[in-house]
C-alpha cells in the first residue's frame, strides 16, 4: 500500500518544483516520519546547478527523482515490524548516513564511512516530503527544548561543528579561529561560546559579517589581508576551516599558534602544505573530517540541552514546501544563514 505526498524535486538546472510522490509503508525496521524541518545544505546547491544529465554522471550521482534535504527532523508516526526504537510520538533528528549495521564501521557508529551506506537525498529519498520512511537505527531523539529546525540543523551541520571542536581537543578557555562565517562556521562559533572558548572568524562577505554582528558574533572580520596578531600576542590554539577553499586553507595554517591544531571541515579542491615550515618547525597538527557519527549525534543533542546552545538565531528562514522553490532560489543567490523547509 502506496500513499501521496508532496515533495521538491530538482525540475532542471536552478529550478526545484513541488510534485506528488508515492510514500510506501513501513517495512521491518523503518519508521514513517512526519517530516516538520528539512534543511538546505549547500551540498543541495551543487544539484540545483545540475542539469538531470549531469547530477547522474557526478561524482556522487544521483537521480533526478530523488527527493532533496539531508538534514531532517520530525515525529514519528508510525512503525514498522520490529521496532522499538524510537517510539510514534518521538521527535527525531535523522542522521543522513544510513549504514549497513552490520560491519565494524557500522557496530561503532561510523556509518559515514561504511562502503555500503545510503544517504537521505543522494540514493534515498531526502526530507523535503511531507512525509518519509526513515531507517529506525538513524533517529536521534530530540528533547523538547530544541526546535525541529534545529533539531535538523544538529542533522548536518551544527553536529559537524560539535565534532570539529572536540577534533580540535581545545582546552578550556582556549582560542579558535573559525575560518568561514556560514552556517556551519556560526555553529562553531555558538558551540565555542556555549563551550566557554574564545571565538574570532573570518568571511569575505560583509552580509554574513554583519549577519553574525546581528546575531551576537561581533570578532568576525574580513578574511582579506587578516592578520591575528593585530588582536592578540599570539596565534590562535584551534583553527577550524570550513570555508572548503585553498585561501581559507592556506590562512588555517598562517593563523595557528606553534604547537596548534587545524583541522579541515570545508569541502572543496585544492591545497599546498610544505611539511618544514608548516608543520614540522612549528609542531602543528592537521586534522581532518568528515560529518559524525551517530553516538556522537546524540552526544551533541544532549550538550545543547545541558548547555542551553541556541542555534536558533542562525536559522533566517523558515519556508513550507509550496513555498520551496522560493526558498531554494533565495538559498542559491547567496542567503545569509540557514534556510528550512518546515511544516507547521
Amino acid at each position: 500500500m502506496t500513499t501521496t505526498v508532496r515533495a521538491l524535486r530538482f525540475a532542471e538546472k536552478d529550478r526545484v518544483s513541488v510534485v506528488d510522490a508515492a510514500l510506501p509503508e513501513a517495512g521491518p525496521g523503518e519508521i514513517v516520519l512526519d517530516v516538520k524541518a528539512a534543511g538546505l545544505c549547500g551540498s543541495d546547491l551543487h544539484y540545483f546547478h545540475m542539469t538531470h544529465d549531469q547530477m547522474q554522471n557526478a561524482t556522487q550521482p544521483r537521480s533526478p527523482e530523488m527527493t532533496p534535504g539531508h538534514e531532517i527532523a520530525g515525529v514519528v508516526a508510525s512503525i514498522g515490524p520490529g521496532v522499538t526504537h524510537p517510539r510514534v510520538g518521538d521527535r527525531v533528528a535523522i542522521q543522513h548516513y544510513s549504514g549497513c549495521g552490520t560491519c565494524e564501521t557500522c557496530r561503532k557508529g561510523w556509518d559515514v564511512h561504511c562502503e555500503n551506506a545510503r544517504v537521505y537525498s543522494l540514493n534515498r529519498p531526502g526530507g523535503c516530503q511531507d512525509q518519509l520512511i526513515v531507517t529506525a537505527k538513524d533517529a536521534v531523539v530530540l528533547p523538547d527544548s530544541v526546535s525541529f529546525a534545529s533539531g535538523a540543523f544538529l542533522a548536518c551541520g551544527a553536529t559537524t561543528a560539535y565534532q570539529a571542536i572536540q577534533r580540535s581537543e581545545v582546552r578550556p578557555g582556549g582560542t579558535v579561529l573559525v575560518i568561514g562565517a556560514g552556517p556551519v562556521g556560526l555553529a562553531v562559533l555558538t558551540w565555542a561560546r556555549a563551550l566557554g572558548l574564545h571565538a574570532i572568524a573570518t568571511d569575505p562577505s560583509p552580509q554574513r559579517r554583519e549577519f553574525a554582528s546581528k546575531i551576537g558574533f561581533t570578532d568576525v572580520y574580513d578574511s582579506n589581508n587578516f592578520d591575528i596578531s593585530t588582536l592578540r600576542t599570539e596565534r590562535a590554539d584551534v583553527v577550524i576551516e570550513t570555508s572548503g577553499n585553498i585561501h581559507g586553507r592556506r590562512a588555517a595554517l598562517e593563523g595557528v599558534r606553534t604547537w596548534g591544531t587545524v583541522v579541515f571541515v570545508g569541502l572543496g579542491p585544492g591545497f599546498d602544505v610544505d611539511p618544514v615550515p608548516d608543520l614540522i618547525m612549528r609542531q602543528v597538527t592537521l586534522r581532518g573530517m568528515f560529518v559524525f557519527s551517530i553516538p556522537l549525534m546524540m552526544e551533541a543533542v544532549r550538550e545543547v540541552e545541558k548547555h542551553s546552545v541556541d542555534l536558533d538565531p542562525i536559522i533566517t528562514r523558515i519556508s513550507n514546501i509550496e513555498d520551496g522553490p522560493e526558498a531554494f532560489a533565495d538559498f542559491a543567490n547567496g542567503s545569509v544563514g540557514k534556510t528550512v523547509i518546515g511544516w507547521a
